[in-house]
């Protein structure tokens, strides 16, 4: 059973969300600080009797936040009915767990001409309704340090999320009734909690202000109340007046899962939903989509009209990283020139491909066959660092596709520096029950600003270039390196290792070595721009996008013929 993934425009934001199964429409709304991730291992259950539509809610995962200060659950149901109006979907039920269990029902009682039932899983009830000061201690702010503490601060406080609660109330007499979860489930939620950041505060102070038990009486359609022993919900159940529809859920998951397929099928929507659409564009930001490639859903971003006259300008992230890291560039450059990045499979939010083979070699392929299913037949390409030596794999191995060739700070290593990385290879960042894990993709990020190579720690080998120590900025690289662990260390062995002097002699498109002045190898732009012929151009980091458009400008208006450049013909002039 599969479990694809889609972006829908909802006016003027975006909303992602997973699709699986068959039959009428199920609305699955996850628990806060976290996302619809949560929720695939319930859909593998649901699917067998629905069309399963897990979303990100408004502020979380991929899906941005609703326009307003403070949203109320309210505001998040009736944003739940503008959605499924969005996906041509009249009728559905609604499952939530906790935070998502008070939008599932305030979606029913708001919208009962939407909802053909609720299922809400642990509702959000309590005794006390909490005062602001102790809900602020409780929606504690993440506050990025130097040394990367607030990402084990992070890992502790999600996993007593699930050991006391509240998380915050650390005594015997607040301790939960269940098991501590394992590593990848803490390790999931606290990467989803640094995609919210700060903003997880607003949808999770949502339930602690909602009318809780109130909503009962305007319910006109069905709606159960389950809580499970071992939830933190579940000491509520004296709290619900009589006369509800109630279930007492199991402990275990699947016998739990069971159950609640059984009381959703008795209120079914008449029939299934369309087809998914496709995203609508919306002016000054990319559109995001996911496209298959050997069973592989790989995240593509894209700016302006594809498939025009204007080549667009394909821009390869490092290895490991993601095109998140790169927002800013495509969005300057989206002024001038239609864009495309992509996440390489194994990176960001591009599943890997089977195998999960981390090659420069692969990931070009895999570029290569998103530009098929783009319809894309030709793209100047910038590959930044590690991407850089898969921007050159494409333009040697697809020279009809590539019109010409940037390399931005590639990671050209001589013989020498090649071996010393060998020897110290990339940190492993397999999980660890204790977070450990986080420390060392952060540190490997942070030393690596200060030294060449990252493991010398000595005067003599002090970075040439400006350091980029920012706690902010260190957090959003460690998060996106950190969403796929498995890669990191093999990707960064395959940028070691590859071998740049054969397939830069293969190379025929007009091409340039550029590099902002504090990026990681940027003291490398020299030695390269030698061996392939080019210039090498230097900037301030704000001034990439204008020096990348500049040199696509200069470029002859007919490059030839696709492929049949000769060494010299196309030579731009300079910038």
């Amino acid at each position: 059973m599969k479990i694809t993934r889609h972006f829908v425009t909802v006016g003027n934001r975006r909303v992602h969300y997973l699709r699986a199964g068959s039959g009428p429409a199920v609305a699955m709304l996850h628990a806060c600080p976290v996302s619809a991730k949560v929720m695939r291992p319930l859909m593998k259950i649901f699917a067998r009797r629905f069309t399963c539509l897990a979303f990100d809610m408004p502020g979380f995962g991929q899906s941005d936040k609703l326009p307003i200060a403070q949203p109320s659950v309210e505001d998040f149901a009736d944003a739940l009915a503008e959605t499924l109006t969005a996906l041509g979907i009249q009728k559905a039920a609604s499952y939530g767990r906790h935070t998502g269990a008070s939008i599932a029902v305030e979606f029913a009682a708001r919208h009962p001409d939407r909802c053909t039932m609720a299922l809400a899983d642990g509702y959000a009830v309590f005794a006390q309704r909490y005062s602001d000061e102790a809900l602020e201690r409780y929606l504690e702010p993440i506050t990025p340090a130097w040394d990367g503490a607030h990402l084990l601060r992070l890992w502790f406080r999600y996993r007593d999320q699930h050991v006391f609660w509240p998380w915050n109330a650390q005594d015997d007499a607040h301790r939960s009734d269940t098991d501590a979860p394992d590593p990848e489930f803490i390790h999931r939620g606290v990467i989803e909690m640094l995609e919210a950041g700060n903003d997880y505060r607003i949808g999770y102070r949502a339930p602690f202000r909602h009318r809780e038990l109130a909503v009962i009486d305007d319910l006109k359609v069905p709606v159960c109340f389950g809580n499970r022993p071992g939830d933190s919900m579940y000491k509520t159940r004296p709290l619900y007046p009589a006369g509800i529809w109630d279930a007492d859920v199991p402990r275990e998951f699947q016998a739990a899962s069971e159950m609640e397929l059984e009381l959703l099928s008795r209120h079914p929507a008449d029939t299934p939903p369309p087809a998914a659409p496709d995203c609508v564009a919306l002016a000054g930001r990319s559109t995001d989509r996911f496209v298959d490639i050997d069973g592989a859903q790989v995240l593509v971003r894209s700016i302006g009209d594809l498939t025009g006259n204007q080549a667009p300008l394909l821009i390869i992230h490092h290895a490991p990283g993601s095109s998140w890291l790169y927002r800013e560039l495509m969005a300057n450059l989206g002024q001038s020139t239609p864009v495309i990045a992509i996440d390489l499979p194994g990176h960001g939010e591009s599943e890997p491909l089977p195998g999960n083979s981390q090659t420069v070699a692969t990931w070009a392929d895999t570029v290569a066959a998103v530009l098929d299913r783009l319809s894309v037949s030709r793209v100047h390409a910038l590959g930044h660092n590690g991407g850089a030596a898969v921007a050159l794999e494409l333009a040697v191995g697809w020279p009809q596709r590539v019109a010409s060739l940037l390399l931005d700070a590639p990671f050209f290593l001589g013989d020498s520096d090649r071996a010393l990385f060998q020897s110290h290879p990339a940190p492993s960042l397999e999980i660890d029950p204790e977070g450990v894990h986080l420390l060392r993709a952060w540190h490997h990020l942070r030393d690596s600003e200060l030294w060449w190579p990252w493991f010398r720690r000595e005067k003599a080998f002090q970075s040439p270039r400006p350091s980029r120590l920012d706690p902010e900025v260190l957090t959003e690289r460690a998060r996106e390196v950190l969403k796929q662990p498995a890669s990191y260390a093999a990707a960064w062995r395959s940028i070691v290792e590859y071998q740049w002097a054969g397939r830069l002699a293969a190379c025929v498109q007009p091409r340039v070595v550029l590099a902002a002045n504090n990026d990681l190898a940027s003291h490398l732009i020299e030695p390269i721009a030698k061996a392939a012929n080019a210039r090498a151009l230097r900037c301030e980091p704000g001034q990439k996008a204008d020096l990348i458009l500049r040199f696509i400008d200069s470029l002859p208006a007919a490059c030839c013929s696709p492929g049949q450049c000769k060494p010299g013909c196309c030579s731009p002039t300079q910038p």
